[in-house]
């Protein structure tokens, strides 16, 4: 029976694509594939691939969504959550979500969906996943995690030519050129007079002490800080010991805000160690969004960058209101209205929750 029901929604589908003449465009795989001339249902899957459809403003055309991209999470964790929540309630699930998870098929083809955007899975899955489909599946990238690379930029062009949004797409590229333009011209005869910088509590997999964090990190990549855990994005994330940390004693300490609450318990169990911190002694200890969870958060990767930028050379900054930047970068990309004084970073950790003092 529920073989005889795949299939009737199997040949639905089928004439359902088959009815609209197609074009043909090449995704991020190389993979030359026909999708309608009009593309108005669509299921993202996979790391990051709906954040891309909030950025182009087309959320009103997902018909089916993961199960991951409804539950909740602390707030900025994926900020396009926030944006998408009400559109995509009322959507049938289609799968778990996740790196590498498949779809239920049943449940993907009841959408009728005219095309499929995939992150995470490989080639020989969305091979196989378009042919027993019919549904056209496009292989999207970020490029390396925590990183946004030029692949991501691609696949935000090439959704919004099949979804015609060229022109919110080339107004993304045309921003992100503006933004680290600025950036670079702010801070490129800075990097020799950066104070030395450690980037910790970042997640990797879950929430993390002081110890991790990560070689490149990608917001201050942007305005040349002097990371001690080294500059080659490429070696990515990191643990440390803490007698390491003590070696690179660093004048300035930024902590992702999700490991608030693990950070502020490991000081109090361990506050000798904390005091020896120059960073922790000055009080410059500062909180900055996470900026990686189910892929990147270009958003928050770009205010923290200002964030940062702001505090290691504030002359260079004077002349830029950086918390009015943080909200228009927010509300740019998500048509989010925040107020930086509510959110929970971009200042200095706070006694009552962090004990830093």
């Amino acid at each position: 029976m529920k073989q005889t029901k795949v299939f009737i929604i199997l040949l639905f589908s089928l004439l359902f694509i088959g009815s609209a003449q197609g074009r043909e465009i090449v995704d991020l795989a190389g993979r030359t594939i026909k999708v309608p001339e009009k593309v108005e249902r669509i299921v993202a899957l996979g790391p990051g691939t709906l954040r891309l459809v909030v950025y182009l403003q087309a959320t009103s055309n997902v018909v089916g969504i993961e199960t991951l991209e409804t539950k909740p999470l602390p707030p900025f964790f994926r900020p396009y959550s926030s944006v998408s929540a009400e559109q995509i309630a009322h959507l049938p699930q289609v799968g778990s979500g996740g790196p590498g998870k498949l779809p239920n098929l049943e449940a993907l083809l009841a959408c009728r969906a005219q095309v499929i955007f995939s992150i995470g899975l490989d080639r020989g899955q969305v091979e196989n996943l378009q042919a027993k489909t019919g549904i056209p599946t496009i292989i999207l990238s970020y490029g390396k995690l925590g990183v946004w690379r030029d692949e991501a930029l691609q696949s935000l062009k090439l959704m919004g030519d099949i979804l015609n949004r060229q022109a919110r797409a080339h107004e993304i590229a045309l921003y992100l050129e503006k933004a680290q333009k600025e950036l670079h011209e702010k801070t490129a005869a800075a990097r020799n007079s950066s104070p030395s910088v450690y980037f910790g509590g970042l997640a990797y997999k879950g929430i993390r002490g002081l110890e991790s964090t990560e070689e490149g990190y990608f917001p201050g990549t942007l305005v040349k800080a002097r990371n001690v855990a080294g500059d080659n994005p490429a070696k990515g994330h990191l643990f440390i010991d803490k007698e390491r940390l003590l070696q690179w004693n660093p004048e300035i300490i930024f902590l992702d805000y999700s490991s608030n609450h693990l950070v502020s318990r490991e000081y109090l169990e361990n506050i000798c160690f904390y005091q020896l911190l120059q960073a922790v002694k000055q009080k410059r200890v500062y909180s900055v969004l996470p900026y990686n969870q189910y892929n990147t958060n270009l958003e928050s990767a770009l205010a923290n960058a200002y964030y940062i930028g702001n505090q290691l050379y504030p002359e260079n900054f004077s002349d830029l209101a950086v918390t009015t930047k943080i909200a228009e970068i927010f509300d740019f990309f998500l048509g989010l209205k925040i107020d930086t004084a509510t959110l929970p970073a971009y200042q200095p950790f706070c006694v009552k929750k962090f004990a830093l003092r």
